[in-house]
């Protein structure tokens, strides 16, 4: 009997866990039926102002570096500034300050002896001066005496022919038994005496012409002289200001305003002219205001730089302290090595807060667009060098749509052909979906 009552009850729970098993009716498996639609967040292109900035490092440098070194061989006698010393340049009638003095004394003997070599030409030229005024007298007294000598012969040339006729006549009278022939003779004799006259006096003529060319070529060689005295002077002052401006680099002055920042001399120190490269500077001088920073820009960006571009930047050392600015040159050509283009910023530096040497961090403004349509980087898709999006069609299903790109500012993009600005574009995570796939758009369109 217990046996009996044993079996009966695993029967009984036997069908009840069979009855217990089956679906209630109306009732099916969960895996009969497809999956639920992915949810998805969808966006409108937006149009909207773009402005693309890169962020760079940047160098802080003076604007200008100048290696001081002598013009001249000397010592050094005064050294009037140190390093960190405050200098000014050239302003109007003021030189500049002193940074050093040298001694050169063969340049103020040789300046002393074009001194008298001047003095020497100047009183040579007041000597061939006073000579070109007695020749010039000479010359004008032989034409006169020329003149005179002129106007005798023509006296003499009358006198001449008078006599001449006076012969004739008596000659006739003497043939004829009118007159004596002593008259005739006497008359002979005056005729005679005139024509030796007009011969005195022609020669006169000849010697007074070979005078006054002899007093002409008097003055001419004194000219001559004149004018070769007159061009030693100017050789001899063009000597002097030489010297004179050699011996003005004894004094080294300040080229512009700004600070010495290294030194290399004493007092004492025989110093040499020139600037060969194996030489070290006597002083060297920064200008500090305004400074130059300098950031290297990527090739992709460099076409965008030029003069102009507007930059912010900011001196992570100086604590606070940035300055908005623009690109004031470029170097147009990219450096070979690095593939960038170097841009420089003037940066102003009255208060000389900012030092050559000093980092700064440059944001720079590549390019910026008004109105353009855009996405943002997360709603776009790039696959085998191929750009496109999802948008979200009216039937809910996904559709591929190719686009293609321009500007990038930040994590947006323009978009220049593609989209029409109405479309409903997945904006998050858009590479898990495949087009023709049905979705369910989890928020409305913005």
């Amino acid at each position: 009997m217990p046996s009996l009552r044993i079996v009966t009850i695993v029967s009984l729970l036997s069908v009840g866990a069979v009855i217990g098993c089956q679906p209630a009716k109306g009732q099916h498996h969960a895996d009969d039926a497809g999956p639920p639609p992915a949810r998805v967040t969808v966006i409108v292109p937006e149009r909207k102002k773009l402005v693309r900035t890169v962020e760079l490092p940047g160098r802080v440098e003076a604007y200008e570096v100048t290696p001081i070194f002598a013009k001249v061989t000397g010592y050094v006698t005064k050294i009037s500034v140190d390093i960190g010393s405050a200098i000014r340049g050239p302003h109007d009638d003021d030189p500049g300050t002193v940074l050093c003095e040298l001694l050169v004394p063969e340049l103020r003997e040789e300046l002393a002896q074009k001194v008298a070599l001047v003095k020497k030409a100047q009183a040579e030229i007041q000597q061939v001066d006073a000579g070109v005024k007695l020749a010039d007298a000479a010359v004008r007294s032989a034409a006169a005496r020329v003149q005179e000598a002129q106007a005798a012969i023509v006296k003499e040339e009358v006198q001449l022919t008078r006599w001449q006729s006076e012969f004739d006549r008596i000659a006739q009278l003497a043939k004829s038994g009118t007159v004596t022939q002593k008259v005739a003779d006497e008359t002979r004799a005056q005729l005679d005496t005139a024509t030796a006259s007009r011969k005195e006096m022609t020669a006169k003529v000849a010697s007074v012409e070979a005078l006054r060319q002899e007093t002409e070529a008097g003055l001419a060689k004194a000219e001559a002289d004149a004018v070769a005295v007159r061009s030693q002077l100017a050789v001899t002052e063009a000597e002097h200001r030489r010297l004179v401006a050699l011996l003005e680099y004894a004094t080294i002055r300040a080229p512009f305003d700004g600070v010495v920042t290294a030194r290399n001399i004493h007092t004492g120190h025989l110093v040499t002219a020139g600037g060969s490269s194996s030489q070290q500077p006597l002083l060297v001088v920064m200008r500090i205001d305004p400074l130059r920073v300098i950031v290297d820009v990527p090739e992709v960006d460099a076409p965008h730089v030029a003069a102009g571009s507007s930059a912010e930047l900011k001196f992570p050392s100086s604590a606070g302290d940035s300055v908005t600015g623009t690109v004031t040159r470029t170097s147009w050509s990219l450096n070979t090595a690095s593939r960038t283009l170097s841009a420089e910023i003037d940066v102003p530096n009255a208060d000389g807060r900012r030092r050559p040497g000093q980092y700064a961090q440059v944001k720079v403004t590549v390019a910026e667009l008004d109105s353009v349509l855009s996405l943002p980087k997360t709603a776009i898709v790039t696959q085998e060098k191929k750009t496109f999006c999802f948008t979200v069609g009216s039937d809910n299903r996904v559709i591929r749509v190719p686009i293609s790109l321009g500007l990038q500012a930040g994590n947006d993009f323009e978009v220049r052909d593609g989209l029409t600005g109405e479309e409903k574009v997945i904006g998050v995570n858009p590479n898990v979906f495949r087009e023709g796939q049905i979705v369910e758009i989890a928020s409305p369109s913005k």
